[in-house]
């Protein structure tokens, strides 16, 4: 069975080195049992959330991730999420994240709980949103 937690301290540390992030860092582990199938790396303060970078082979999973990081954000009372990695701008419009604007930021945002309300989009094949 697939489960998304917390990783344990010494996992959180290796990929947030791995990433190259340094300073205080969440980290979520997808997992089947024993076997890692994918991460998300981010940040907290206050009412804002930072994704840092995200891995997962399925963009189910991904998208899972994602969802359980903003979640975890949310609940501890952020509001709005920012990414400024552009390997995960595919996944995040899905979601729901505006783009950047032009001239102004590099980053995608979005209101977290917007996220929410919105629900899940319906799926065809693996990744493909039926909703655009």
């Amino acid at each position: 069975m697939i489960s998304i937690l917390p990783a344990s301290e010494e996992e959180r540390r290796a990929l947030s080195e791995q990433a190259g992030f340094a300073g205080p860092v969440e980290c979520l582990v997808a997992s089947d049992g024993r076997k890692r199938l994918g991460s998300v790396l981010y940040r907290s303060r206050g009412e804002v959330m930072e994704l840092l970078a995200a891995q997962a082979e399925d963009p189910r999973l991904l998208d899972g991730l994602l969802r359980a990081a903003l979640n975890a954000a949310l609940s501890a009372g952020a509001r709005t999420a920012w990414c400024g990695q552009e390997p995960l701008f595919p996944a995040l419009r899905v979601l729901g994240f505006s783009e950047p604007e032009e001239g102004r930021s590099a980053a995608m945002q979005a209101d977290i709980s917007g996220i929410f309300a919105r629900g899940c989009p319906s799926r065809g094949k693996a990744g493909e949103n039926r909703n655009e």
